[in-house]
């Protein structure tokens, strides 16, 4: 299983900076980095592909992430994510 997740960041460079120094916290959730992308046309908008190897550790690490701003940093304005199979 996977997840993407996309974010609205204030600055793309400053989020990457926070997210990348979570890594411990997501490699704890069970949670692997495949992709990350930073949009095209815009510096506020990143998304990632993240496989999922505990399905309740990534909802918990989600909760925890969305209720902890200094997690990342306050560049976080806004997030979804979906979990996702193939098909």
């Amino acid at each position: 299983m996977q997840m993407i997740c996309h974010f609205d960041v204030t600055d793309y460079t400053a989020w990457k900076d926070a997210f990348d120094s979570d890594a411990e916290a997501r490699r704890n959730a069970g949670l692997s980095v495949l992709q990350i992308w930073k949009h095209a046309d815009s510096s506020t908008k990143a998304s990632v592909l993240l496989d999922v190897n505990d399905r309740k550790k990534a909802d918990d690490w989600l909760k925890r992430s969305n209720a902890l701003s200094s997690d990342d940093k306050g560049t976080v304005t806004g997030s979804t994510a979906y979990f996702v199979k193939s098909a």
